[in-house]
């Protein structure tokens, strides 16, 4: 068992998806303008509320309060904007959901600004800063409209199945390769064109099957040279097993990779987070669509049914 810590620049190289993901969870996390706002919203909306505060001195103790904590909120937006600023973001997913999360917060620190003088010139600050994320995304915009999206998708397929076939993921369990090769498919040229053209597109099917056809080969080769089980393989156990020898680090990347998947419709996503966050050898939650035993091709099949209802979601 190797227990040496993995450097995160390490991890990042191995597995791009990794800092795209943490960007959006970072952006989905910019609410506390918003509810300081709403806040500030009701509590003056009431002539009465308004009056019973200034009487017992509730309103100037609220108001700096949520005026330290604006403070505070603006200061953490406008250096997370100037590290997206100075980083290459790589996935279009990730630019395009900053953007939204951009416009939602653009709004609050208007109405904040309006309202507020003395924070006037760090809200201008921060617009300018937001001004230059949406210079980001009006390139990304341009971009994808004058690529070839299914040129890029392909070239991205062919290198993810090369790093799986050069072993680059060998030091994972056979399942969790596959799922990594999914996953980095799903944050990069392939994904996007996925989530343009949608599921039901022509092309989208004949890459699809590309796909499932590279990724079952593989996965035989693999599945033979691990000796598992031909006919019915209880995966659960043994994949358990081999997580828990893999590096820390590397265990906990598996589990934020598939922190988000839904309980009914990503089954097979879901349980391998059960496995990947559970240290120790207690009963996992139970989930009746999670399969008991597996073969190379109910692998793939239900492997490609989780991500295809993950693609649906977004």
């Amino acid at each position: 068992m190797n227990t040496s810590p993995i450097q995160f620049a390490t991890l990042n190289r191995e597995h791009p998806q990794l800092t795209d993901k943490a960007l959006i969870d970072f952006s989905n996390g910019l609410e506390v303008i918003g509810d300081h706002i709403r806040v500030r919203e009701r509590n003056n909306s009431s002539f009465w509320a308004r009056l019973l505060s200034q009487a017992n001195g509730e309103s100037a103790l609220r108001q700096q309060a949520i005026d330290q904590n604006i403070t505070e909120s603006l200061k953490t937006v406008s250096t997370w904007l100037q590290y997206l600023q100075n980083q290459q973001i790589q996935s279009d997913l990730a630019i395009a959901k900053v953007a939204n999360k951009l416009s939602e917060t653009r709004q609050g620190v208007m109405l904040l600004s309006n309202k507020h003088n003395a924070l006037q010139q760090e809200v201008a600050q921060l617009l300018l800063a937001m001004d230059g994320m949406d210079t980001k995304y009006t390139q990304l915009s341009a971009r994808l409209e004058q690529v070839d999206c299914g040129r890029l998708a392909s070239q991205q397929i062919d290198a993810v199945f090369d790093k799986w076939q050069a072993g680059r993921l060998n030091h994972y369990p056979v399942l969790i390769r596959l799922f990594l090769v999914f996953d980095e498919l799903y944050w990069g040229d392939f994904g996007n064109y996925c989530r343009q053209s949608g599921l039901q597109h022509r092309e989208i099917q004949r890459l699809n099957q590309q796909v499932r056809d590279k990724a079952l080969i593989q996965l035989k080769y693999d599945w033979v040279n691990s000796q598992l089980p031909s006919i019915a393989y209880a995966w659960q156990t043994d994949t358990h097993f081999h997580l828990q020898s893999l590096a820390t680090e590397h265990r906990e990347m598996i589990a934020y990779l598939t922190d988000t998947a839904a309980h009914k419709t990503m089954p097979i996503l879901w349980i391998i987070n059960q496995l990947a966050s559970n240290t120790t050898n207690t009963k996992l939650l139970p989930n009746i669509n999670v399969p008991i035993i597996l073969t190379a091709q109910n692998t793939i099949n239900r492997f490609s049914f989780d991500f295809e209802a993950r693609y649906k979601h977004e």
